[in-house]
């Protein structure tokens, strides 16, 4: 599949979205997170590194050792899979297994700035690193220096496949100290191998005992995603008739000094704003310092009415905590129903807020697992946030529904994007594929996905956001529908009810769109309607929420014709235009600018 890449975007969806408690970066003295060149301004990357042939003759020219990058950089060649996560995210790296290297790195350094420690007590250093250890690497480990040239070793990182590890270390001994340096240190052992890398680098004062609350999620996050029969899954939009018993899941971190024991979170829930009850987890025995865990709550509690599930979390230990701010999360379901109102009966996993994409020129399917519990609804449709930045118009789509093994269950039309289809995606409005039979959901787990059936150079992007565990959202890739588990959930939703801006399939002409003329309107704009659109035409303007604002008819005669619709008394934003005739119907999206 060619240029299957991940890119982030400044996209925005307005919609809620589970927040973290209290963000890393707001403790943090001194951080870094590699987001910018500057970094090397003040960091040492050490000395430069001899280029090796494959045979590992030195070739006489030199290069840097340490380097930014993202996952697509570290793995150009295939042997460094740094994960992306978060998607799009960038770090440094010494890398031994891509261009410019194969090169001399047995003894590789990346050192901090001097970072005054000057009033500080508790200091830890909390950071990522990607390190597997593999094809013939050496050790890896952070030292720390307080004077001349004495280096001691505060950490070595253990190997671990296929992950980015959080890193805590204990700097306490430097409190107080006025010129702390750290360094980074890594080896390739002597040999070709692949490399290390380091993200989020962050120094912050800790207390005795804190006990902070990261993340609040509905759902069960200690069960795996390929569990069947179960709901234990994140959602933000959950269709009323979908709904069970609620499951929540807090993630927890010691952020103190000493290990906390007999750790509890007491979740409150309300509906619609009335309380439901207060629910407890299991106790945990013990957590040591810089340590997370996920502390499950089965509330037992089952809504019965659409709305709004209201979630507070309270994490507690048995003594006294020295920062009470940090130990309340919150988090918020919405339970969906058939209308504009209710949503639709939607169903998704992302959160919301559209912080990358994921995409190509390929054919690919981008999917997400959802699970169903109760008989009784039908699949009615898909609806798909795309990033305008990147989709291409022309480009061919359509939505699917699949089972839990990837077996098809139904899908959409194919639908060739329009430039008003990429106009109404600046303004973050989802394109909505009616499915062909509106299928019976059986309990069990099904992949909603988005189809790019395109074979040109141009791109078609799928906007995601959230994190989620791996198996629970996917992209399969190529002809061969190659299987690669993602790490943040695409903007893919499923519809449990009719949605009023979608048409059923088959309700166009051949495929065919209407167009709304000039882009964007003004005062006026001209639609054109299609050969053989005869008689008076019925035809309605709804919003980007799916309410009808304008509503008229229209005499059209035969051969390609069209109308005049005034646009004066709309405001600035998206619209979409649906024109009934006796026996056929036609949709085209529109801008207007005043």
């Amino acid at each position: 599949m060619r240029n299957l890449n991940l890119f982030v975007t400044a996209t925005l969806v307005s919609l809620p979205f589970v927040g973290w408690a209290q963000p890393r970066a707001a403790a943090c003295f001194f951080s870094e997170d590699f987001e910018s060149a500057d970094v090397f301004a003040t960091w040492d990357r050490g000395a430069q590194v001899e280029q090796r042939t494959p045979e590992g003759e030195g070739l006489g020219t030199f290069v840097e050792a340490w380097t930014l990058g993202n996952a697509g950089d570290a793995n150009a060649a295939q042997y460094f899979p740094v994960v992306d996560m978060p998607v799009g995210n960038r770090f440094v790296m010494a890398n031994d297994a891509a261009p410019p290297c194969n090169c001399a790195m047995d003894d590789v350094m990346l050192t901090t700035p001097a970072i005054d420690l000057t009033g500080h007590s508790g200091v830890a250093l909390e950071c990522r690193v990607f390190n597997e250890g593999t094809l013939g690497a050496g050790v890896a480990r952070v030292e720390a220096n307080v004077e001349g040239d004495t280096w001691v070793t505060v950490r070595e990182i253990a190997a671990v496949e296929g992950e980015w590890q959080d890193v805590v270390v204990d700097l306490s001994t430097f409190d107080n100290s006025s010129a702390l340096r750290l360094r980074f240190r890594w080896s390739d052992g002597g040999n070709w191998a692949g490399g290390f890398a380091v993200d989020d680098v962050c120094l912050r004062d800790r207390l005795v005992n804190d006990i902070s609350v990261r993340r609040v999620l509905v759902g069960d996050a200690t069960v795996s995603p390929f569990t069947t029969g179960d709901q234990s899954l994140h959602y933000r939009q959950l269709p009323l008739t979908q709904a069970g018993p609620l499951q929540v899941t807090a993630e927890v971190k010691n952020a103190g000094r000493d290990m906390l024991r007999s750790i509890r979170v007491n979740a409150t829930v309300d509906l619609n704003g009335n309380g439901q009850g207060t629910f407890a987890s299991a106790v945990l025995d013990s957590l040591l310092p810089g340590m997370t865990a996920y502390l499950p709550v089965a509330t037992g509690w089952t809504p019965s009415e659409a709305g709004t599930v209201g979630i507070a979390v309270t994490a507690t230990h048995d003594t006294s905590d020295d920062d009470a701010s940090d130990n309340e999360g919150t988090a918020h379901l919405q339970l969906t129903a058939p209308g504009w109102d209710g949503g639709y009966s939607a169903m998704s996993r992302d959160d919301g807020v559209a912080t990358a994409s994921v995409g190509g020129t390929g054919t690919f399917l981008v999917a997400n697992r959802v699970e169903i519990t109760n008989t009784g609804d039908h699949a009615n449709g898909i609806s798909v946030s795309f990033d305008p930045a990147l989709t291409q118009a022309g480009e061919v789509v359509r939505a699917t529904l699949m089972d839990g093994n990837f077996s098809f269950v139904d899908t959409s039309m194919r639908r060739t994007l329009t430039q008003a289809d990429i106009d109404g995606m600046w303004n973050g409005l989802p394109q909505y594929f009616s499915l062909s039979t509106t299928p019976a959901l059986s309990p069990g787990d099904h992949w909603v996905a988005v189809q790019h059936l395109g074979t040109s150079a141009q791109n078609v992007h799928v906007n995601v956001g959230g994190e989620v565990p791996l198996g629970s959202s996917a992209i399969l890739e190529g002809t061969g529908f190659t299987l690669r588990y993602l790490r943040t959930a695409p903007m893919v939703r499923l519809h449990l009810a009719e949605v009023a801006v979608g048409l059923a399939d088959g309700a166009t002409v051949g495929g065919a769109l209407l167009t709304v003329y000039p882009v964007p309107a003004n005062d006026n704009a001209q639609v054109v309607i299609p050969t053989d659109a005869r008689g008076t035409l019925r035809w309605s303007v709804l919003d980007a929420a799916g309410r009808t604002v304008l509503n008229g008819t229209a005499a059209v005669a035969g051969a390609t014709d069209r109308f005049g619709l005034s646009t004066a008394g709309l405001s600035n934003g998206t619209y979409t235009l649906l024109v009934l005739g006796d026996e056929r119907r036609w949709q085209g999206r529109f801008a207007v600018a005043h």
